[in-house]
């Protein structure tokens, strides 16, 4: 068999958008205190990305069995803009292998260069989780 070409090499996140490119990792935060306290705002990072609209929220590795932690996420800090993913209780993050798929309540196009994590009610003891956000991006588009 003949030599198919040069390698390829495969990169873990962020991915860069190229157009044959659809959902991509937008931006991550891990260990969130979810003991926090009551509407408390965490900060996550947009990467490479100016132009791009929500389509999965996943929370996993909680540290803990997660019974009263409630979570919203938001476009703009204190709450501001329309809610990407409405406060929910995260009950089934029972163990740090589950993974748990948030369900959107707005796709809109966002251009922030964060995204917001609100705890809407704490745990009520020491916990942590990783929140994931992936979503299309439309930064070479616009």
């Amino acid at each position: 068999m003949s030599n198919p070409g040069p390698a390829t090499t495969v990169t873990i996140h962020p991915s860069n958008l190229a157009s044959n490119q659809a959902i991509r990792l937008i931006g991550v935060i891990t260990g969130v205190n979810l003991n926090a306290g009551t509407n408390v705002d965490f900060a996550i990072p947009v990467q490479n990305s100016s132009n791009f609209s929500v389509s999965n929220v996943i929370v996993t590795n909680a540290s803990v069995s997660l019974t009263t932690a409630t979570v919203a996420v938001y476009p703009g800090a204190n709450a501001t803009g329309t809610a990407i993913v409405s406060s929910t209780g995260l009950t089934s993050n029972t163990s740090s292998s589950v993974v748990n798929q948030l369900t959107i309540n707005s796709t809109a196009t966002q251009a922030g260069q964060n995204i917001y994590l609100r705890l809407t009610a704490p745990q009520g003891a020491a916990a942590t989780a990783d929140v994931y956000i992936y979503g299309y991006d439309f930064s070479n588009y616009s």
